[in-house]
């Protein structure tokens, strides 16, 4: 260290002194920071993890045909019916194989043939033919000239590629029906707490003035009591219905396959829905194949056909051709195994007749005969029941809009009357008594306005879905 450095490192020793309070809350602050920052950086993911949404019922109904599990599975369903009738038409085109082997025979065998070399041919001698070491390549092409189980297996394929199809038409409108009334008990749910908020500030302000009069000497303290009972009720009423909220809107996002952690805001209210336009539809004109269960089972009829046709037809023969080629080796050693080789090969046709194996066949035409008579009794069934289904759809829609005006009327006459009630309670001419009846009769029609609400709009969702509506 030079002398020129002293003074400097002297004066540099107290300047660190003299901040040395500083360095300690500053060391002190880093630290800790990195203590806190994972638990920071956890909850920064968590809460970027989250997606947030704003969706109405289309972009709900949109989005759960994309990540539903149930559609995501009939999609592939689909798909597997489409690569089976790619692999029955790879039955068809040429098939090829080669074979190969090496062999070390370790003792030849030995056979005995007459000796007809010495002149004896009454006497047998003991000989051994062929070689130590062999192998043998072969390649065969096999052409399918004629089968009929692969013709009619190519037939079932398209049309369980058909079926496949229909099944997934069933999934999308049994997942609409299932996004929609999910949606739809959300916007009622949320429609109850906005009703009952807004009683809740009606009781709030009785429950103001009735205490103001308590001090003013006017009314008395069970007057207060029974006041501040009802509101206390309502409070935890509203309470109840913001949690069945939460619940409402994690049953939606299941239904609609979206993931429980993300945020999902609806972007209407129940006012967006009528449900008076639906009461005029005609019902008797509906078709039955607006319902994809009829495609269904048309397609499981035209299976049992094709499967009657195959026991028949497995009385054809079956017709194929091939082609093959081969070298054979022999030799003494591994060494020069394939030194010298021989060829061979061949061109054919291979016939197999079924002529008779038992009863078997008999009995398989009859059991696809009764299967397919099945098939055809299940489609009659199926049919009534959509009919069936329709009518009461209809009726109950019907039923539930009229009880919903009813109750709707009554939830504005029993809300004059609480208002009445009200009036004259301020006025002190009712007791308070008088006022919570009013309040209670109020509460059980704005009860009776939800039920109503819910059920006609379930029911609306039932209608559509029997009318085949749903799927288009």
């Amino acid at each position: 260290m030079s002398v020129s450095e002293g003074p400097l490192l002297c004066s540099k020793s107290k300047v660190l002194k003299k901040k040395a309070p500083f360095k300690i809350v500053f060391t002190s602050a880093i630290c800790f920071f990195l203590f806190i920052y994972p638990g920071l950086n956890a909850k920064a993911q968590d809460s970027t993890s989250a997606n947030q949404f704003e969706y109405n019922l289309d972009q709900c109904i949109d989005y759960a045909l994309k990540h539903q599990n149930d559609v995501v599975n009939a999609k592939l369903n689909e798909d597997f019916a489409n690569e089976q009738v790619l692999e029955n038409k790879g039955k068809l085109l040429p098939h090829a194989n080669i074979n190969g082997s090496l062999i070390r025979n370790l003792k030849l065998a030995t056979t005995l043939i007459p000796n007809t070399a010495g002149g004896n041919p009454g006497e047998k001698i003991p000989v051994q033919f062929g070689s130590k070491t062999t192998s043998a390549i072969s390649g065969q092409i096999n052409q399918t000239v004629f089968n009929s189980n692969y013709f009619l297996g190519l037939k079932a394929a398209k049309v369980f590629t058909e079926l496949s199809t229909h099944n997934l038409d069933v999934t999308v409108v049994g997942t609409r029906v299932n996004v929609t009334k999910a949606y739809y008990n959300v916007l009622v749910t949320k429609e109850g707490i906005r009703i009952s908020q807004s009683n809740l500030d009606q009781i709030s302000k009785a429950l103001k003035d009735v205490k103001a009069k308590y001090d003013a000497g006017i009314a008395e303290t069970v007057d207060v009591n029974r006041i501040q009972v009802q509101y206390n009720n309502a409070l935890t009423g509203i309470g109840n219905q913001q949690r069945l909220y939460e619940l409402s809107l994690q049953q939606l996002k299941f239904q609609m396959g979206m993931p429980q952690n993300d945020h999902l805001e609806l972007t209407q209210t129940v006012s967006d829905f009528t449900t008076e336009q639906v009461g005029n539809i005609d019902t008797s004109n509906f078709l039955l194949t607006d319902r994809p269960e009829i495609a269904v089972q048309q397609t499981q009829i035209a299976l049992n056909e094709l499967s009657l046709r195959s026991v028949k037809l497995s009385y054809l023969p079956e017709l194929s051709a091939y082609l093959n080629y081969g070298r054979n080796y022999f030799s003494s050693s591994f060494a020069d195994i394939y030194n010298r080789g021989f060829g061979n090969s061949a061109l054919g046709l291979t016939l197999s007749f079924p002529i008779f194996q038992g009863t078997e066949r008999t009995h398989q035409i009859n059991e696809a005969k009764i299967s397919l008579r099945q098939s055809q009794n299940d489609l009659d069934n199926l049919s009534q029941r959509i009919h069936l289904e329709v009518k009461d759809a209809y009726t109950q829609f019907i039923n539930n809009n009229a009880s919903l005006k009813t109750q709707k009327e009554n939830m504005g006459l029993t809300q004059g009357v609480f208002d009445r009630i009200r009036y004259k309670f301020d006025q002190g001419v009712s007791s308070s008594l008088d006022l919570l009846s009013a309040e209670n009769e109020l509460q059980l029609a704005q009860s009776n306005y939800i039920d109503a609400l819910l059920s006609t709009l379930m029911s609306r969702v039932d209608l559509e879905q029997a009318l085949g509506k749903l799927g288009k």
